[in-house]
């Protein structure tokens, strides 16, 4: 697959959430968001999105010169995001949480009308690296339904992910970081997919006969559900999760949910909450505690001698390597870029390696 420089990809990117009404500074926050996705080994989340993005804006669903608003009351803000890019909207999100947990020891943002919020550790990576916790509820605001409930395979709700982060300060690498859907997989996975003509996983989804969907293809046009997370044996507890992400994000918030108005875009409805640390234990006795817990898990012997990795390390280490040798774009991925750079005349701006589609990984 091509492989191809990360700024230069990043650039390309910019550019075209511009051509199609952005400001520099919402072109530079949505190409940043994409491009660390891919960085970090999430492409389901990264430029894929890209030409759904431009089709969004084209079709209104998205407001590209939207700026979000916000609402606060001491240490609780609701966001509103007016349609703006997600990634807008999460900036603004987590700007409101570090300087209100920093100052007061807590801060609780709660999230609607927003666009794609993209992947949600992003924005716990930038609240831990302040030094704060972080703890977020998504859902769709009533859009998007993918999961089914355990034991159905009729859709009720979206992927709603649950994210958590706590920093490490300088006792790892990384800050401790959990991102995930409360379904199987994301939905992205499905949509990376989408025209390749290869068959989905089994465990991944589910039809009325009990059977899982073939190809991605049939899935994106309504054919069956994503099972929720725990799959056919223990599919009760991720749906548990997913409806209290429904309810904690729709409730503070103040958005839609699965039962009102469903939307025809893809959008978001948040709770975002952080906590300074120092205000239940001391930064060294948190170091201690992390200390001690990630040496107690990394002594487990792995039975087929792989590495025990910790929350958010497949990230760090999937980054450091991408940057120093370059981000490989999938195939699917780099035609639909191609296409889209013909299209918006923007073909000169793509990077060496993806114009030719001759650097292969």
């Amino acid at each position: 697959m091509p492989v191809v420089d990360p700024d230069g990809i990043e650039d390309f990117a910019r550019l075209v959430i511009e051509q199609i009404g952005g400001t520099q500074a919402t072109a530079a926050a949505v190409a940043e968001s994409l491009v660390g996705a891919d960085l970090v080994g999430h492409s389901s989340h990264g430029l894929v999105r890209l030409s759904a993005y431009t089709d969004l804006a084209r079709a209104g669903g998205v407001d590209p010169a939207a700026s979000p608003h916000a609402t606060a009351a001491g240490p609780f803000t609701q966001l509103r995001g007016g349609d703006a890019f997600g990634q807008v909207t999460g900036r603004d999100a987590v700007e409101i949480l570090i300087d209100e947990a920093s100052t007061d020891g807590m801060s609780v943002v709660g999230i609607r009308e927003s666009g794609h919020l993209g992947r949600i550790g992003e924005w716990a990576e930038r609240v831990a690296s302040e030094g704060l916790l972080f703890a977020s509820w998504v859902n769709l605001q009533g859009g998007s339904q993918r999961i089914a409930p355990a034991g159905t395979a009729d859709r009720r709700l979206g992927t709603n992910p649950l994210t958590q982060a706590i920093p490490t300060f300088d006792v790892l690498p990384f800050d401790l970081v959990y991102d995930g859907a409360t379904s199987q997989v994301a939905h992205g996975k499905i949509i990376e997919r989408d025209g390749s003509g290869e068959q989905l996983p089994s465990a991944w989804t589910i039809t009325g006969s009990g059977e899982p969907v073939e190809k991605a293809a049939s899935f994106e046009s309504g054919t069956g559900a994503l099972l929720p997370l725990g799959g056919k044996a223990a599919g009760h507890k991720g749906f548990g999760l997913a409806v209290m992400a429904e309810l904690f994000a729709g409730i503070i918030g103040g958005g839609k949910v699965s039962t009102e108005e469903r939307q025809a875009w893809v959008g978001n409805g948040g709770a975002f909450m952080a906590f300074d640390p120092t205000c239940f234990v001391t930064q060294e006795r948190l170091e201690e505690q992390i200390e001690t817990v990630t040496a107690h898990i990394r002594s487990a012997e792995p039975i087929d001698g792989s590495e025990v990795l910790l929350p958010g390390e497949p990230e760090y280490r999937t980054a450091e390597r991408y940057r120093a040798k370059g981000l490989p774009i999938p195939e699917l991925t780099a035609a639909d870029l191609r296409e889209l750079a013909d299209e918006l005349n923007l073909t000169d701006a793509l990077p060496d390696g993806l114009a030719a589609g001759s650097a292969q990984q």
